[in-house]
């Protein structure tokens, strides 16, 4: 038995990419026989069990991290919703200094829930989106119904109750979310998975090099192998999207001609066409 375990820049993978990785290590090694894979067990298991461990905390700090986006989605969203509220405000606003008299009644029966819930955007993001669910409420009530339909603005209670309900989305995501943060950073995290798939990958090359001649572990190198080949192919598809990018970013200039010239008084000047 002669193949090694191929080398792969770890270093090298987007976070995602990277827990994905010992994910599917984890499996390769779960579906082979531990006995035969770190023998003699009580010596060598530890490795595995210290690996599972760096990469149960590698998990929770992607975790950590993809919450984070949610934050920043909550954020825009939050953003998106004020903008459609205050149009909605404005275009109501505006109605009341109309000049046909029953378009300014219509709107000061919708200026009047209005100035009931105050200023909303000051609110707690929670109590933002209750506000917002109850003045919809309000306003499908028939006399205030009427009023919407008579200025036009059905269009924009449409779209307020979507965006509203797309923060509701969000932030029913977050509180699904498990409570508690998390007490590693991913670059620690990954740098302690790393480095025990390596002394792992090092205990089962000494074994190849040691002419191990069991099926069963060579049909999991095999598949160790596998794994690793289909994650290098993906290094190589970003490396080559990444120097793509470059070459199109900063195009070759053409090389210019230098001329030197030697001057009258021992001086040289230099020109570049």
């Amino acid at each position: 038995m002669s193949a090694s375990i191929i080398p792969i820049s770890l270093g090298n993978l987007k976070n995602e990419t990277h827990a994905e990785f010992h994910e599917n290590v984890k499996i390769t090694i779960e579906k082979a026989d531990s006995k035969m894979l770190f023998d003699p067990i009580d010596y060598y298991l530890p490795l595995y069990e210290n690996y599972i461990k760096s990469y149960e905390n590698e998990q929770e700090a992607l975790n950590f991290i993809r919450k984070s986006e949610l934050t920043a989605k909550i954020s825009e969203q939050d953003s998106v919703r004020d903008a459609i509220f205050r149009g909605l405000s404005d275009a109501i606003k505006s109605y009341r200094n109309h000049f046909e008299a029953e378009k300014r009644v219509a709107a000061n029966k919708l200026w009047s829930i209005l100035l009931h819930y105050g200023n909303i955007a000051k609110k707690t993001l929670d109590d933002q989106t209750a506000a917002v669910s109850d003045i919809l409420r309000e306003f499908k009530k028939p006399e205030l119904a009427n009023a919407i339909d008579f200025l036009k603005l059905n269009e924009w209670i449409v779209k307020l109750e979507e965006e509203n309900n797309k923060f509701r989305d969000l932030m029913t995501e977050r509180y699904n979310e498990p409570i508690g943060k998390t007490t590693y950073r991913m670059s620690t995290a990954r740098v302690e998975t790393d480095k025990y798939y390596r002394a792992m990958t090092m205990l089962f090359n000494s074994r190849i090099i040691a002419g191990e001649k069991k099926t069963d572990f060579k049909n999991f190198i095999k598949e160790l192998n596998a794994v690793i080949k289909r994650f290098k192919d993906i290094l190589a598809q970003d490396f080559g999207r990444k120097n793509a990018a470059a070459t199109a970013a900063s195009p070759v200039k053409e090389s210019k001609i230098v001329t030197v010239e030697k001057l009258e008084d021992g001086k040289f000047q230099v020109t570049k066409e």
